[in-house]
């Protein structure tokens, strides 16, 4: 897949991994449209982008609102005439917690940001897509999906749904030349995971999130299509891309 010119959707891009990977996809030439909640950080986000020779639409927008999505994408096509690579990448994480201890609240927001949000981003998206007969879904995902003794249930159920919806889309819409991958992080030195584990020395055992941009990219100039509707860990990808 050919970057330059291509037009990626990142969600969650103001800050962490968003940020990095729509850098990662700047610097090759895509034209990013950039989206999260908060205005001003994602607007320092496009201006950074824009100063590095790079192209990014700032659209702020809340995930969990049909609407928001909506209104949001109908800037992205004013702008740019299509999608080529949605990146569902916005989340929510609230650190290690019991069970018992998540409110009600805290389950909705989780799940909300985490799949729901992506669940609107897809259904918005994938109509542009179908009649493109081309198109890239990339759903971030995490060990949390699959894996406990780390953050809680709740993010972890909302990213095994993720995975089962990297799944089924990605059998369904084969058809239409349409590939649909859950790309898999190791723990990442973010200000959010900074700032979830403040007396630690998070350095030592996360990974600079570039390193999950690298392998985004890699993976979009790679063939995506050979990979739909399975789940890539981001070590094991890298790896072995390096190894051929």
């Amino acid at each position: 897949m050919n970057l330059r010119e291509c037009v990626v959707l990142v969600t969650g891009a103001s800050s962490g991994l968003g940020r990095a990977m729509a850098f990662e996809l700047a610097q090759v030439g895509a034209r990013l449209a950039i989206v999260a909640r908060s205005p001003k950080p994602l607007e320092a986000t496009a201006q950074a982008i824009a100063a590095a020779g790079g192209e990014a639409l700032a659209v702020s927008a809340d995930i969990r609102n049909e609407q928001q999505v909506e209104a949001m994408l109908e800037q992205v096509l004013d702008r740019f005439g299509r999608v080529d690579v949605l990146v569902n990448n916005a989340g929510v994480m609230v650190g290690d917690m019991a069970f018992t201890d998540v409110s009600q609240k805290q389950w909705q927001e989780i799940l909300d940001t985490n799949l729901w949000g992506a669940f609107l981003c897809c259904h918005a998206v994938l109509p542009h897509m179908i009649r493109q007969d081309r198109g890239v879904i990339i759903n971030i995902s995490s060990g949390a999906a699959v894996r406990t003794g780390f953050l809680n249930i709740p993010y972890g159920v909302s990213k095994a749904g993720l995975d089962r919806l990297t799944l089924g889309l990605g059998e369904e819409l084969k058809a239409y030349g349409i590939a649909c991958v859950s790309l898999s992080p190791t723990a990442s030195a973010t200000d959010t995971v900074r700032r979830m584990y403040p007396d630690q020395n998070i350095e030592a055992w996360t990974q600079p999130p570039e390193v999950a941009a690298r392998a985004l990219r890699v993976l979009l100039e790679d063939d995506p299509m050979q990979y739909t509707g399975k789940v890539l860990s981001v070590r094991e990808y890298l790896a072995h891309q390096e190894t051929e």
